[in-house]
């Protein structure tokens, strides 16, 4: 029996949520300057924002806070010739197990990492980036108004969605 899209992403949301009742996570919110290990998150389909986001990870480097970034393209493939490292990885959905769920080892190594914040640039709230969030382990996670159903603890409502929007709101309030 073949699944459709829509019936796996079913599925999923259930093994998620089934996931979800085993992991204790404590919210905790600190300052931009007392944060040691940050992750990201953020739509890597748009150039802009990948560009935002090195932007961000360099100026974070340069406090001495350890960065780690998942890109996201909501395809099978990048599309693109973008090359990931330790640090920065572009993800597509054959990163993804059948019901969406994160299956490729660093994607399992960064939502089981212990990060002090996540910062999630994306307005994408398609299944496999939801997935991603909800089951990250960071003791805060910040992110736009609206989007992962309530997976985020820090929200901010932007009038326009730019990357630039949003690490500004984060070096304003954290």
């Amino acid at each position: 029996m073949i699944l459709f899209k829509k019936q796996r992403e079913i599925i999923g949301k259930w093994l998620l949520r089934n996931s979800l009742k085993r992991n204790k996570r404590y919210v905790e919110m600190k300052k931009l300057n007392d944060l040691k290990n940050v992750g990201i998150f953020f739509d890597a389909s748009s150039e802009k924002c990948r560009k935002g986001v090195k932007a961000f990870i360099k100026e974070l480097n340069t406090l001495h806070i350890n960065t780690w970034a998942v890109g996201f393209f909501n395809m099978p493939g990048t599309g693109e010739n973008l090359i990931s490292d330790k640090k920065l990885y572009f993800a597509s959905l054959k990163d993804f197990s059948f019901f969406f769920l994160p299956k490729s080892p660093e994607l399992k190594e960064f939502v089981e990492r212990d990060l002090d914040a996540l910062f999630v640039y994306s307005a994408d709230d398609a299944f496999p980036a939801t997935a991603m969030i909800k089951l990250s382990k960071a003791k805060l996670k910040v992110g736009l108004t609206g989007r992962f159903d309530n997976g985020l603890d820090l929200t901010f409502e932007l009038p326009v969605q730019e990357p630039e929007q949003l690490t500004e709101q984060i070096k304003r309030y954290l």
